[in-house]
């Protein structure tokens, strides 16, 4: 609880006094080195010198502590704010009870701490005067408090004993609407504020009393269930307690709803009465600090103290829920007499989570709500303390007063649930006890280990096991507990237990414990739950459906991370141990896990499990695997075997699988292997010559169709079909199909042969094959063979004319021989008039195409004349058309179209234009021009012959005349700079970036 407390106020040390901690009568809350739950301690208050008297009452919440001091000539109220030292607030009360007859009851303090009830009563009957009450705002400001007083006339003549504050709607400012309760048992509704001098509203609300004089409300509290609407006001009165509830509007504030059905009769409030010959009761609530919904109540009334818990559903029909009774022997108190009555029986309470503190006239103590038992008691020396007058408690903060007519002291709390978990362990209620326990681990495995006890002792061997496992009892010892037992599911379940504990426990550390004690541990557990699991799969006795459940389990037991390590580690060990159980299915699971697929496919294929093999075979992803064994499958599992190869996809190497696919020695086989090798070419696209000659050849020799189409899609380039075409040749004429060889001897240009060979099956493919060759003469002579194959020794002049309308390239008189020489001639009348019709319109057209080209020829003659003796004409004036100097001065070159350019102006400006490889070639003729002019001066030195000074000059004059054929070659504008305007200004704009900046 002194978490609970965040403004604990200063205390002095702790006063010396009596005090006393019951251990007797197997008290759980013995402490010899911890400190006590409770303990008092003074507070030192800051009364001003002018207060002197007794303290009278007190009141405190949210650490704003209100407290009445007087004398017989002057009552004060003083406000105290506790986490800080500042001068009190200050309120002189005299003038509101002297010499008019009342006495101040009781104190009620609003949760805010700014509101203030104060109760007036009568001192005599005689005293003339009506019950009354005062109600005090409290304000402060930086400066000093403001404690501003009222009475409340309208509720005259009625003596509030009872007040329910609501912390829903209430401020600083104004309370809200309240509860008051009466000592004649009635409930008002009333809200106080500063600003509503005179204007206060009181509304009854209900009648407890029923018109009793004395029927008084001794506890009023208003409750909203979290999350709702739902509202609760419990009620008590010397003998009974009393429920209202009703779900009220959002928007509305006046309580008068809750009691609207009560009132009516439709609803009868849940009254709980108690006998009792006290004439007072008590109500109190436990709330954690800060929050405005209670999680326990209790009730002081003639039996004891009732203790609960409060309903938090909405629509719960009852709201104090699980009442448990705490006998204070209050019978034996009726015959004792006043003084020893007045020593026995407790004043007031108060509540915390675990404990109750009850306050006697000269001592207080509390006893524990789990047990009933006294957990501390101290006395309070009346003559130096004063008369012990109250105890209270600031719901907000958890902090408890105790006051005496001369001293407040604060009654600390230190950690109250320390024990709880041994009193609900003692209990049997080991949820609970372990739940608090959880925070201690030395705790923690004394509640777990006689949890674990009690259910073995109770027979729930598997609920023994599971908290077994959480302790940290010695392994033999438990596992011998469990040995004996028939069933092994318990032993089963806490080796997994402590195995996994082990294991992450390596986790966390992340240390390599290979060689350690641990690391035995998790072997030896691994194995000897790996024993125990294949004794229940193969136990003989054992049903189908118990096997299937166990092997599932063992399955999923052995996937396990720690456990795959293990076994990867230990891997002969349980080898051994699956082959002495003699169980070859989990032996090749247990080759899976550790990913041995070798080995398991070859026990399957060893135990004839054919499908089994081909499982495992396609769970794997070692493709050599798949060569290995594929052999044997295709024999035993044709078609699954190529369905698992085709699943496989690209993973595989076609050609490592031909040894699995020449395994033909049925047709299944044959059609599988066939289907195969479809998937690899058409899907996979191999472009292996194996392959694709596997599957021709089989076309050829059981499917002929497919073949042509195989070819088709091949496409009739030598360079692109991916089998051997010779190899197909000599495959499809063995085996006699002569239409792939018509097709083959057409890919490798064996015209003739291939028309021959169509000939003798098929005249309409002969044709088709005749016109594929692109050369012309070579179609005419594949056409005259087939002329030749089809007329001679027919004499049919029909089909002979046909067959010059099929190919142009035939003329009757290519077919003539062909005929009798006693054919008459009449027969070939009507082709031989078409054919010298058709010769003379060919030798028209040429007449027409030589007249043509002899027009042509005269007029290119005419031009080239003309061009021989055209002229430019240079004048004094002419400039340069780059640098615009006189033209004369240097050499230059005139073009035709007008421009002239001085020799050096024109090649800078065309260099730049020329494309690498003319500028290399310049760069050479350059060079051998240089190379010519030595020669030359030497000639000038030397007498040279008149026919070598010749061809030397001849020689430069052809350089030159080079060298100026590439620079002059166009006009630089009207030729150059157009075929150079699609090209960017700039190549390098970085550099040109870069030079700019």
């Amino acid at each position: 609880m002194d978490q609970a407390m965040p403004n604990q106020p200063k205390f002095l040390p702790r006063v010396e006094g009596n005090s006393y901690v019951a251990t007797a009568s197997g008290n759980p809350f013995e402490t010899d080195e911890e400190e006590e739950i409770f303990s008092r301690h003074k507070m030192v208050l800051r009364v001003p010198s002018h207060c002197t008297g007794d303290l009278m009452h007190l009141a405190v919440s949210r650490n704003w502590l209100l407290c009445l001091m007087g004398t017989a000539d002057r009552t004060t109220l003083l406000r105290f704010f506790l986490p800080r030292a500042i001068p009190p607030g200050e309120a002189a009360l005299e003038k509101y009870l002297s010499g008019s007859g009342y006495k101040i009851t009781r104190l009620f303090l609003d949760p805010t701490g700014h509101h203030l009830i104060i109760a007036l009563v009568p001192k005599s009957a005689s005293a003339g005067v009506s019950p009354d009450f005062l109600y005090i705002h409290c304000l402060e400001s930086p400066q000093a408090q403001q404690l501003k007083v009222r009475r409340i006339e309208k509720f005259k003549d009625h003596e509030i004993t009872a007040v329910a504050f609501n912390p829903y709607h209430g401020s600083d400012s104004s309370t809200g609407p309240i509860l008051l309760g009466t000592s004649r048992g009635l409930i008002f509704e009333t809200e106080l504020n500063p600003a509503a001098d005179g204007h206060v509203q009181r509304k009854q609300l209900y009648d407890l009393g029923l018109g009793r004089p004395k029927y008084p409300i001794t506890g009023l509290r208003l409750l909203r269930v979290p999350n709702s609407s739902r509202y609760i006001v419990v009620v008590t009165s010397p003998e009974c307690i009393y429920t209202f509830q009703e779900t009220l509007k959002p928007e509305e504030r006046s309580l008068q709803s809750i009691f609207a059905g009560y009132v009516s009769g439709v609803q009868e409030p849940h009254c709980e009465e108690r006998k009792t010959d006290l004439t007072y009761s008590q109500l109190r609530f436990f709330a954690p600090p800060n929050s405005k919904y209670p999680k326990q109540w209790a009730w002081l009334c003639g039996e004891g103290i009732r203790v609960g818990e409060l309903s938090i559903e909405a629509n719960s029909a009852t709201t104090l829920i699980g009442s448990t009774l705490i006998n204070l022997d209050f019978e034996k108190a009726m015959h004792l007499s006043y003084e020893e009555r007045r020593l026995n029986i407790p004043k007031s309470f108060v509540l915390t989570e675990y404990h109750a503190v009850l306050l006697y006239a000269d001592h207080i103590r509390a006893i524990c709500l789990l047990n009933q038992e006294q957990v501390y008691q101290e006395t309070f020396d009346e003559s130096r303390l004063g008369r012990l007058l109250n105890i209270e408690r600031d719901e907000m903060t958890g902090s408890i007063y105790v006051y005496t007519t001369r001293t407040v002291f604060n009654l600390r709390v230190t950690r109250e649930e320390r024990n709880v978990w041994r009193i609900y362990l003692d209990r049997g209620q080991y949820e609970l006890a372990t739940a608090h326990a959880a925070e201690d681990p030395e705790h923690l495995q004394l509640v777990l280990g006689q949890r674990a006890d009690a259910a073995f002792a109770e027979g729930s061997y598997q609920v023994a096991a599971d908290y077994y496992a959480e302790t940290d009892r010695s392994f033999e010892e438990v596992c011998l507990k469990f040995m004996v037992l028939p069933d092994k599911r318990p032993i089963i379940d806490y080796v997994k237990k402590r195995l996994g504990r082990l294991t992450t426990r390596k986790q966390m550390e992340e240390e390599d414990v290979e060689d350690s004690d641990e690391a035995n541990s998790i072997k030896a557990l691994v194995i000897w739950l790996i024993d125990l699991y294949l004794i229940q799969i193969n136990m003989p006795d054992q049903d189908d459906e118990g096997r299937r459940a166990w092997q599932a389990e063992y399955d999923e037991f052995m996937l396990e991370a720690p456990v795959l390590a293990c076994m990867r580690q230990n891997r002969e060990a349980v080898q051994q141990l699956i082959a002495e159980h003699a169980d070859p299915h989990n032996m090749a699971r247990f080759a899976i896990a550790i990913g041995d697929y070798d080995e398991v496919v070859a026990q399957q294929l060893k135990a004839e499990c054919y499908a089994e093999a081909l499982q495992t075979l396609s769970t794997q992803r070692n493709p050599e695997l798949f060569y290995k064994y594929a052999p044997q499958l295709m024999v035993k599992l044709p078609k699954p075997t190529v369905d698992a190869l085709m699943a496989q996809s690209s993973r595989l190497e076609v050609e490592k699988l031909v040894p699995t696919l020449i395994a033909m020695e049925n047709r299944e086989q044959r059609e599988q292997t066939q289907r195969y090798l479809e998937f690899a070419v058409y899907k996979l696209n191999t472009t292996n010559d194996a392959i694709h000659n596997f599957l021709l050849h089989l076309y050829a020799e059981h499917e002929p169709k497919l073949l042509m189409k195989y070819l088709e899609i091949q496409g009739r380039d030598e360079s692109l079909v991916h089998y051997d075409i010779h190899y197909a040749l000599k495959v499809c004429s063995d085996l006699q199909v002569k239409e792939a060889c018509v097709f083959l001897e057409c890919l490798l240009r064996k015209w003739i042969a291939a028309v021959e060979l169509a000939l003798t099956f098929d005249m309409k493919l002969a044709k088709e094959t005749a016109s594929r060759p692109s050369d012309s003469k070579l179609r005419r002579k594949l056409w005259l063979r087939i002329a030749y194959h089809d007329i001679k020794g027919t004499n049919d002049v029909k089909r002979a004319l046909n067959l010059l309308k099929e190919c142009d390239l035939l003329r009757i008189e290519d077919l003539l021989p062909f005929f009798s020489d006693f054919e008459k001639i009449d027969n070939f009348k009507e082709a031989i008039c078409d054919a010298l019709s058709d010769y003379n319109q060919r030798i028209q057209e040429l007449q027409r195409e030589m007249a043509e080209t002899q027009e042509q020829s005269d007029r290119v003659v005419a031009e080239l004349q003309q061009v021989r003796e055209r002229s430019i004409t240079m004048n004094a004036q002419d400039t340069c058309g780059v640098c615009e100097m006189m033209l004369l001065v240097k050499p230059f070159f005139a073009f035709i179209c007008g421009h002239k350019f001085h020799s050096d102006c024109l090649e800078k400006q065309v260099l730049p234009m020329l494309t690498k490889e003319q500028t290399r070639r310049l760069a050479a003729l350059r060079q051998q021009l240089e190379a010519e002019v030595q020669p030359q001066a030497q000639a000038q030195s030397m007498a040279l012959s008149r026919q070598q000074a010749k061809e030397l000059q001849h020689k430069r004059a052809s350089l030159k005349t080079q060298i100026e054929d590439i620079l002059a070659a166009d006009c630089l504008f009207c030729g150059l700079l157009i075929n150079t305007i699609d090209q960017p200004f700039v190549d390098d704009w970085e550099q040109v970036n870069v030079e700019w900046e």
